[in-house]
């Protein structure tokens, strides 16, 4: 198979480089070009001809990527050297990097969802979730303690970012958001909202247990004042290493539309929107759908000891 592997040099460990992803792919016997997407001209290297193209590295490095196949028709698969790997999960790559490339040749293709907003600042694709309050504030907090904090492993990472969450939870302020969910309004003060394509975002938090990637919707969940302490206890199980379900009812919608003022931003997947210099501390607006079935997996096919 022609296979154009993506990857984000700065994710994983020194195990899953440039050199040894290649021997790796040549050992399964497929023809593989490298691209870093680190590098300018990695859009470039998506419009060649290709069998199948593989994102190395985290939900970031799979969504950039992702985003220059939809209605490609061209398939997509991953290599999970991120942090969290929310996406990876989703899509059903959950191996190690080299038993998903011991089994891509008998994969199986699936479509997935993907999200879409559209605002005063342009439009934009998204594939894990857009939302308001909290975890946009966090994205941005994240972001500035980053820049401070040693290498650590995943595991310290995931904890480090969940105990921010919590310590921001504590004090944060609830906020007016005028919301119509295909007609209905559900304006209120939250503490978040968000606009789920998948069931996990942030640091594994799993916000949307029961969303499906391609059912052509997506589910929206949500915190008030009210739901401050079950939003606490979900956190603090989160802490202690567990995979709680968010202890509040999900909507599903196909178009979601939000009204606010003032300066408070959203996040589509972990990016801040709008951006510093887009955009005026005045009425803002966007609108939120779906775009079904817009890109194409290639999932692994199943293990050896799964068949037998």
């Amino acid at each position: 198979m022609r296979i154009t592997l993506m990857h984000n040099p700065k994710a994983g460990d020194a195990e899953h480089g440039e050199k040894q992803l290649m021997t790796a792919l040549a050992k399964a016997g497929h023809h593989a070009t490298y691209q870093s997407t680190k590098k300018s001209d990695y859009k470039k290297a998506l419009k060649k001809t290709t069998d199948l193209v593989l994102a190395a590295g985290g939900d970031g490095t799979v969504g950039k990527i992702g985003c220059r196949l939809i209605d490609s028709g061209i398939p997509l698969s991953v290599l999970p050297l991120g942090t969290a790997n929310n996406l990876a999960r989703s899509l059903g790559f959950i191996a190690s990097p080299e038993e998903i490339i011991g089994r891509l040749e008998g994969g199986k293709k699936l479509t997935f969802d993907v999200g879409f907003a559209r605002g005063p600042w342009g439009k934009r694709y998204f594939f894990e979730s857009v939302g308001g309050g909290l975890l946009a504030d966090y994205v941005s907090a994240a972001k500035r303690k980053a820049k401070k904090t040693k290498s650590l492993s995943s595991e310290q990472e995931m904890t480090r970012h969940v105990s921010l969450l919590r310590r921001m939870l504590h004090e944060y302020p609830t906020r007016e958001w005028k919301i119509d969910i295909e007609g209905e309004d559900v304006s209120d003060r939250y503490i978040l909202w968000e606009a789920m394509n998948i069931r996990s975002i942030g640091p594994a938090l799993y916000l949307a247990s029961q969303a499906a990637t391609r059912d052509g919707q997506l589910d929206f969940v949500c915190a008030r004042e009210s739901d401050r302490s079950l939003l606490m206890d979900h956190l603090d199980a989160r802490l202690a290493g567990k995979k709680p379900k968010f202890p509040l009812p999900i909507r599903r919608f196909r178009k979601l539309q939000v009204v606010w003022q003032g300066s408070s931003k959203l996040h589509l997947d972990d990016k801040l929107w709008p951006r510093k210099k887009q955009g005026s501390k005045q009425r803002r607006e966007i609108e939120i759908t779906v775009r079904p079935s817009a890109l194409v997996i290639l999932q692994p096919g199943r293990a050896e000891q799964e068949l037998a």
